[in-house]
C-alpha cells in the first residue's frame, strides 16, 4: 500500500512538473516577438531592461519570501547570482546576437542539441541526478525531439546562404555556441540545486535569483546605453511607454513568473527529463511568431511539433517506469 502511494504521488509529481515545464516555456515564448515589437532597440538593451525589471520585481517579492531567504548561505546567493545572470541575461544577449550574425538556422541548429546534451551530461551513474535510466530506452525519444526541431525549421535550414569564411557569421556561430553552452549549463546546475534543497521553495529560489542580479543587470544597462546617455539620449530610448510597458511584462511575467514555473518544474522532474522540456519554447515561439505574423503552418512545422511532443510524452514515460533513485548500469 504504501508503495503504491509512493507510485501515485510520484505520478502526480511528474505530471505537475511537466505540466510547469509547459506553462513556463508558453511565457518564455513571448520573448522572442517583444523584440520585433521595440525594433528600434538593441538586443543587449533589451535584454538587460528586461532582466532589471526582473530584478525589481524580485527585490520587491523578496519581503514575502523573507523566512525562507534567510536559510541561505554565501555561497547559495553566489550561485543564485551566477544562475540568474549567465543562465539568462548573458544568454539572451548571446542568442539574440547569433540570431542576428549568424542566422535563426545556425542558432536554431545549436539549440537543438540542449536536450540531447543535459541527457547525456546527466543520464549516467554518479551524476546528481535523480533517476539514472538505460540509454537504449532513451534513445528513441531524443531521436524523435532531434529530428522534430529540424523537420519543423527545415526551410530555414537550406536557407543557409552566409559565406563561412565571413568573420561575421562566425562571430554569430560563437555567440550562439556560447547560448547552448549555458543553457546546457544552467538547467543542470539548477535543476540539481533545486532537487539538494527541497527546504528552500522553488519561489524562494527564483527570487533570489533575480534579486542577486540587480546591480549586474542596470550596471550592464547603464553600459550597453552609456553612449546615447552621453550625447543626450532619452534614459528609456525613443518610445519610453511602450518600452516600459513591455519590458514590465518581459520582467515579471516572462522573467519572474516564467523561471518559478521553470524551477516548481525542476524540483519535481529528473535532470535528464527536465532539460528536455525546453524544446516546449520552441514550439511555444514559433506559435506566436506565426500568429504575430498572420501565417498559418507549414505541414513540416507540423509533424515537426507532434515528433516533439511524442519524444516528450515518450521520455516522461521512461522516466515513470524506471522512478527509482537507484543507478543502473547502463
Amino acid at each position: 500500500l504504501c508503495d503504491r502511494r509512493q507510485r501515485q504521488m510520484c505520478i502526480r509529481d511528474r505530471f505537475l512538473g511537466v505540466l510547469y515545464g509547459i506553462l513556463g516555456c508558453s511565457l518564455w515564448g513571448f520573448i522572442y516577438i517583444i523584440p520585433l515589437l521595440l525594433p528600434e532597440y538593441s538586443p543587449a538593451t533589451v535584454a538587460m531592461g528586461r532582466f532589471t525589471v526582473y530584478s525589481i520585481g524580485s527585490l520587491v517579492i523578496c519581503y514575502y519570501c523573507r523566512k525562507t531567504l534567510t536559510l541561505l548561505t554565501t555561497s547559495d546567493w553566489i550561485k543564485a547570482f551566477c544562475l540568474g545572470f549567465f543562465g539568462n541575461a548573458v544568454y539572451y544577449v548571446l542568442l539574440t546576437k547569433g540570431v542576428r550574425l549568424a542566422g535563426v538556422p545556425t542558432s536554431g541548429m545549436l539549440m537543438a542539441l540542449i536536450p540531447l546534451n543535459v541527457a547525456l551530461l546527466t543520464n549516467r551513474p554518479g551524476a546528481e541526478t535523480t533517476v539514472v535510466v538505460p540509454w537504449r530506452r532513451l534513445s528513441l525519444p531524443l531521436a524523435m525531439i532531434l529530428i522534430g526541431l529540424w523537420i519543423g525549421n527545415i526551410d530555414e535550414f537550406l536557407e543557409i546562404s552566409v559565406a563561412t569564411s565571413s568573420v561575421e557569421y562566425w562571430l554569430g556561430f560563437l555567440c550562439s555556441f556560447g547560448a547552448m553552452a549555458l543553457w546546457t549549463w544552467f538547467p543542470i546546475r539548477n535543476s540539481q540545486w533545486l532537487l539538494k534543497h527541497p527546504n528552500v521553495s522553488p519561489l524562494a529560489w527564483t527570487t533570489a535569483q533575480g534579486a542577486s542580479m540587480l546591480p549586474a543587470t542596470l550596471l550592464c544597462y547603464v553600459s550597453v546605453n552609456f553612449e546615447t546617455f552621453l550625447h543626450g539620449g532619452a534614459v528609456l530610448g525613443q518610445t519610453p511607454v511602450k518600452f516600459v510597458l513591455l519590458m514590465v511584462a518581459a520582467g515579471l511575467i516572462c522573467g519572474w513568473a516564467g523561471m518559478a514555473l521553470w524551477n516548481m518544474m525542476s524540483a519535481r522532474l529528473p535532470v535528464a527529463l527536465s532539460g528536455q522540456m525546453i524544446v516546449f519554447e520552441t514550439i511555444f515561439s514559433v506559435i506566436y511568431s506565426l500568429i504575430y505574423k498572420q501565417q498559418a503552418p507549414k505541414w513540416t512545422l507540423v509533424v515537426g511539433v507532434f515528433l516533439l511532443l511524442g519524444g516528450v510524452l515518450l521520455s516522461l514515460k521512461v522516466f515513470r517506469d524506471s522512478g527509482r533513485k537507484v543507478s543502473q548500469p547502463n
